[in-house]
This record gives structure tokens, sequence and C-alpha cells, in this order.
């Protein structure tokens, strides 16, 4: 198959477009747990504590996804190289 760049470009912004999504999607589940949450915590210091851990899992979550992105941006032409030939 020959090398074929429009294809590589379109599944790459396909890809980051879903990615993108996801991240939104993350934020937007956890801010609906931490709302539901805030009215279960008996006191402060517990809301404090649910806060920073769901806080932190949400930091850990975008920055894998952003990982994702850096890998697929810079072995663009690897990883879907290797795809549309396998089709």
């Amino acid at each position: 198959m020959e090398f074929n760049g429009v294809k590589m470009d379109k599944m790459y912004m396909q890809d980051t477009g879903l990615i993108v999504i996801v991240i939104i999607f993350v934020w937007l589940v956890l801010g609906l747990v931490l709302i539901s949450m805030s009215s279960l915590a008996p006191n402060v210091l517990i809301w404090d504590v649910i806060l920073g851990i769901g806080s932190i899992a949400g930091i850990f979550v975008t920055s894998s996804l952003i990982a994702v992105l850096v890998h697929l941006k810079k072995n663009r032409v690897a990883i879907y190289y290797e795809e549309l030939r396998n089709l």
C-alpha cells in the first residue's frame, strides 16, 4: 500500500478528538460525583479529603491522556502506517 498522508492525518485527528472528548467527560463525571458527595460528607475535613483525592485522580487521568496524545504525535507515521498496511 502506498504512503497515504491524508488518511493518516484523518485518523490522527479522529484519535485526538476522541481523547479530548474523554478528558472532558472524565472531568464532567468527576465534577458530578464531587457535587453529589458534598452533601454526604459529615464535616469539612472529610469533604476536603474527598475533594483532594478527586482532584488528584482527575489530574492523573488527564496527564495520562496527554501523554497518549504526545505519543501519537511523535509516532504518528509508524502507528498509522502499520494500521493502514493491515487493512
